[in-house]
């Protein structure tokens, strides 16, 4: 009988998952060091830095992905990027349900503590779930993108692209086949609204996702109630996000960045960047050209982030939200944070302050105040992928060091709420209060 290897059998779900994470880095960095993923060759810290940046689906890149790299290694980095935007756990896990395998208990209760205490479905349920949003949005929008596409490029060059880019926009990475980014698409409203509406469902999350495609019509009902609590933060806040951002890009941007645009022009493209800033990483304007005080409004919303179970990075929306509630409540005088009738726990209150300091603490304690440096700093730490073109400049060290911040900040939230203790619950009547995610 073989004998069950000590360390594995004792490692917390947790751990196996950061364990994942970071091999899948080191066989990426493998991978590309190959001479058939390059045109010209790779030095180590680059390849182990792009692997990093795709695993961890952040976008920030030292080598250009559409010139240094063939097909191959283009291959590579879009796996890269599917596998680690889902994680390593959820592939498997569902797989292996889907071959009747068995799911442990403490994977299980892992797998709920990352996707929501409160999600009613069967594990294996879910996970198929995931996989199968990921294939119908990723594949609908790869089908709308070669629709314009295929006007540029051969059938098979298009249909690479667009695959490529559906899956990089979905999983919220920024990687692209094109050099520029989007910038040669800047006026193609049909592909910026494609990629855009892609991010966010990305950063939307799987529950949050299920519950939409599950959601109804019925007289007499309210569409909006039909939800959980989590999903009607998430909601919400996705959308007071994008438009901020939208707003106050367009106010500081109008007569710079975005002077020649038609008015349309002028809108879509605020309203992808400010999608795209909050995870994504994908511009379709010179972010190096930004007004600094535009450049400080996208650290802010890279700060933020996306929801909770998502592939999205950041502090996570809704963590500021709850922040916000716990600000308003102090001005009020109330002892808990209510919002649409409900209390919110106070376990999700203390997971937010604690990991708001934490993160702040974290993004500028030591950080350079040389304003490229701190825009990419929050860059990798939120998983955006936007940079102003100081990456590439980087130093080895510097490239090290970004590397254990994309990490962080792809896995950090984990580890933090992993570490926080369980609030006590009181006995004196209140509110019932329901449960969100963070981090």
């Amino acid at each position: 009988m073989k004998k069950p290897n000590i360390i594995t059998a004792s490692m917390s779900p947790l751990a196996k998952i950061l364990i994942s994470f970071l091999l899948l880095i080191l066989t990426g960095a493998a991978l590309l060091l190959l001479p058939v993923s390059t045109f010209n060759g790779i030095r180590m810290v680059d390849a182990l830095f792009t692997s990093t940046s795709a695993v961890c689906v952040t976008g920030l890149i030292v080598m250009d992905t559409a010139v240094d790299f063939t097909f191959f290694g283009q291959l590579v980095i879009l796996l890269l990027i599917q596998f680690g935007g889902l994680g390593i756990m959820t592939f498997s896990i569902a797989l292996l349900s889907l071959m009747g395998g068995s799911i442990s208990m403490r994977w299980g209760l892992a797998l709920r503590s990352l996707y929501s205490e409160s999600n009613r479905l069967p594990v294996r349920n879910l996970l198929t779930r995931i996989v199968l949003y990921t294939v119908v949005i990723e594949g609908t929008a790869a089908a709308a993108l070669y629709t314009q596409f295929i006007k540029k490029y051969e059938p098979g060059t298009a249909l690479w692209h667009s695959a490529f880019q559906a899956v990089s926009a979905f999983c919220n990475a920024g990687f692209s086949t094109f050099s520029d980014s989007l910038m040669g698409y800047q006026t193609n409203g049909i592909v910026i609204t494609i990629i855009a509406l892609s991010i966010i469902l990305g950063g939307l999350g799987f529950l949050v996702l299920h519950e939409l495609a599950n959601c109804s019509v019925k007289k007499g009902r309210s569409f909006f109630g039909q939800f959980t609590l989590h999903t009607r933060v998430v909601l919400a806040l996705t959308t007071v996000f994008i438009l901020f951002g939208m707003s106050l890009f367009l106010a500081l941007e109008w007569n710079h960045i975005l002077e020649g645009f038609s008015i349309k022009d002028k809108l879509g493209n605020a309203f992808f960047q400010s999608v795209t800033c909050r995870t994504a990483g994908f511009n379709t304007v010179e972010t190096a050209s930004l007004r600094e005080s535009t450049l400080f409004l996208m650290m802010f919303l890279m700060f933020a982030g996306g929801a909770p179970g998502s592939i999205a990075g950041g502090i996570k929306i809704t963590a500021m939200g709850v922040l916000a509630g716990l600000f308003i409540m102090k001005i009020r005088g109330r002892r808990q944070v209510v919002i649409w009738g409900r209390a919110l726990d106070r376990e999700a209150i203390d997971k937010s302050t604690t990991l708001f300091t934490l993160l702040a603490i974290e993004e500028g304690g030591g950080r350079p105040l040389f304003l490229p440096l701190l825009f990419e700093s929050f860059s990798a730490f939120g998983t955006v992928g936007l940079s102003t073109g100081a990456t590439p400049a980087l130093s080895t060290a510097g490239k090290l060091i970004v590397c254990a911040v994309m990490y962080t900040g792809r896995l950090g939230p984990l580890t933090f709420i992993a570490a926080l203790t369980w609030a006590k619950k009181g006995s004196v009547y209140e509110l019932p209060e329901e449960h969100i995610m963070i981090g």
